[in-house]
């Protein structure tokens, strides 16, 4: 009984042995790669080139893009510059044709909804120290740039002075029209868009 429990070679018959185990053929063999598994590979290197190719598209199609971006911002600033000093030049023309001779500077930095509207200048040379102020204002006659001065001090006095590039007598008719309504408006609200345009700029720096 404790051979059936204990001893497996019991069920053998008399005479016969246990054949002996063979594990050198399962040492010596190596599991082969399947042939799907091996395109599979291929397939992943090949994504791999593709995608290097992409992405090196990409980064060029990116520096283009900056290029072209700089490129733009570079021309809005020239052109701006130069719309600058072609304002500055319009204003010192009409203080001429007035018979003044002032000093026009660089303009202010104004940041309110007016500042696409709207544009100040140091002025010197006149009995105090004023902002040149050109402004678009409505005429009966269309929209037109108006000059005014606005002393730099508490008070705050705004003049009006001249419509820019109008003629003479062009400019008379629209100062006849606008009088009493556009150019009064204008004299108003100058200080307040002046000092809360230059009160906004200051706090962003």
């Amino acid at each position: 009984m404790s051979d059936l429990l204990g001893n497996p070679d019991s069920f053998l018959q008399q005479g016969t042995e246990r054949p002996a185990e063979d594990f050198s053929s399962a040492e010596d063999q190596s599991p082969d790669i399947p042939p799907a598994e091996l395109d599979s590979v291929e397939v992943t290197n090949a994504d791999l080139e593709r995608y290097k190719k992409q992405l090196v598209k990409f980064g060029i199609f990116s520096l283009i893009l900056v290029a072209c971006m700089a490129f733009l911002i570079l021309f809005s600033l020239i052109a701006r510059n130069s719309w600058q000093q072609g304002l500055r030049g319009q204003v010192q023309e009409c203080f001429a044709s007035h018979g003044k001779k002032v000093s026009v500077h660089e303009g202010d930095k104004l940041r309110s909804v007016f500042s696409v509207s709207a544009a100040s200048f140091k002025v010197d040379g006149l009995e105090k120290d004023c902002h040149a102020v050109i402004i678009r204002i409505t005429t009966l006659y269309g929209p037109v740039v108006a000059l005014y001065t606005c002393t730099d001090d508490e008070f705050h006095e705004v003049q009006f002075v001249d419509f820019l590039k109008l003629s003479p007598k062009v400019s008379q008719a629209v100062k006849n029209s606008s009088l009493n309504s556009q150019i009064a408006y204008w004299e108003k609200a100058i200080p307040k868009i002046v000092q809360s345009g230059m009160a906004e700029a200051n706090n962003e720096n």
